[in-house]
């Protein structure tokens, strides 16, 4: 969005005398095992880990619809195997239907491989869910997936609607500000940019953007200052040097 290996086989399923082999509450309590500390170690930024104990919960009992849906987030992210994390949300939504976190992920690898229609049918679908505890990343994205197909009053309308049901959700002023600054708006690219930076005050990326969109209005000495900010709080060391240059260059 805005900004997402390898995988060993899984055992779907075990057949014995061709019968689908059913696991015991042995297997199934032992799976939930390997998936919370999957969780761990995902947490911990173990990811090879990770991906061998939700591969362990899964092996255990294919119908574990968390396993299969964390599973999938690895391989989507972490690993871009997409073909691979659609099997396992797929087969997630299969044992539980009214999974909306793993349908929303489903959709994220459609968005991300330009599937958009598809997303979208998706995100409209989990926004259906009354109980589905965070309708702002569906909406957010269902915004970006209608921007991306060419719809940005659409795509405007449904961000702005994510961030007014989570005022504190930092992509969806990152969005608004890139859809404004891609359309020409400048002012409101800048308000939104600031937003992004007002939220996430520990993000670099939000004082470079607010940097860059300031600077194009002609406030060079708060440009200069956001993208001071910006490297001495960047990780990366290319942000830090892209951040560097552009404070120089001002």
């Amino acid at each position: 969005m805005s900004r997402v290996f390898f995988a060993w086989p899984l055992a779907l399923a075990l057949v014995l005398s061709g019968c689908k082999h059913v696991p015991t509450e042995k297997e199934r309590q032992s799976s939930e095992i390997h998936y919370n500390l999957g969780v761990q170690a995902q947490q911990a930024g173990n990811i090879q880990e990770a991906l061998s104990e939700f591969q362990r919960a899964v092996e255990l009992d294919p119908e574990n619809p968390d396993a299969r849906n964390a599973l999938g987030i690895l391989l989507h992210l972490s690993f871009r195997r997409p073909a691979e994390a659609v099997e396992h949300y797929q087969k997630a939504l299969e044992v539980r239907p009214d999974f909306s976190e793993a349908r929303t992920n489903l959709a994220n690898v459609h968005l991300d491989q330009g599937q958009y229609d598809q997303a979208i049918k998706l995100y409209e679908q989990v926004l259906n869910d009354m109980l589905y505890p965070t309708p702002f990343i569906a909406q957010g994205n269902l915004g970006w997936a209608y921007f991306k197909k060419g719809d940005t009053e659409k795509a405007l309308e449904n961000i702005q609607a994510a961030v007014t049901l989570n005022p504190n959700f930092c992509l969806g002023y990152k969005n608004l500000g890139l859809i404004h600054e891609q359309t020409g708006n400048t002012e409101q690219a800048c308000q939104s940019f600031t937003r992004y930076r007002e939220q996430c005050p520990e993000v670099a990326d939000a004082y470079m953007r607010e940097g860059v969109c300031l600077a194009k209005q002609g406030q060079v000495e708060t440009a200069r200052e956001r993208l001071g900010t910006c490297e001495s709080k960047a990780s990366q060391p290319a942000l830090k040097d892209e951040c560097r240059r552009l404070r120089e260059h001002l």
